[in-house]
């Protein structure tokens, strides 16, 4: 068996997949979850590095494990975990390409909603932490992450229960 032989669904999907691992892992990294404006100092904060801007001066800085509060480690906890089930899928997906075992498909089906259902607890739970901020691109790269994988599941549940596509 091989890529041809798949449904064109399955094919979607994994193209999807492919999409949704790499904007969620960029989500992840980059340093602009929020940022603030003032009059003197502009701030961008990601979960990992804060970087402050003075007068046209920009310094970032990591954050240290001890100072952050529990829920700021559950986001990024839910973050990491989003992701790799994302990665997961994918490569289960590629495997079940090759061997066509349909239980493959299914795992992999689930763990893209499982990589969703973090994702969304991720940004969840940082909006409701973080307030009176502006959210940035790794926010919302974080809901659309949330957003594709619930469509990669649907889209995959479909395929499994062979209510749409065909070869």
């Amino acid at each position: 068996m091989g890529f041809r032989d798949t449904s064109l669904l399955c094919k979607i999907v994994l193209i999807l997949l492919v999409l949704c691992f790499c904007i969620d892992l960029i989500g992840f990294a980059i340093p602009y979850w929020i940022s603030q404006d003032a009059i003197i100092f502009k701030i961008h904060q990601g979960l990992w590095i804060q970087c402050v801007e003075v007068d046209g001066y920009k310094t970032c800085a990591t954050f240290t494990d001890s100072n952050l509060p529990d829920w700021f480690h559950a986001v990024r906890a839910f973050s990491i975990m989003s992701w790799v089930f994302f990665l997961m899928a994918l490569v289960i997906i590629f495997v079940f390409i090759k061997s066509e075992k349909k239980a493959l498909y299914v795992g992999a089906v689930c763990l893209s909603f499982a990589g969703a259902f973090c994702a969304l607890v991720a940004f969840a739970v940082y909006a409701g932490e973080v307030q009176l901020k502006e959210y940035h691109a790794g926010f919302a790269l974080t809901i659309i992450s949330f957003i594709l994988g619930m469509i990669i599941g649907i889209l995959g549940m479909l395929d499994c229960l062979g209510i749409v596509g065909g070869k």
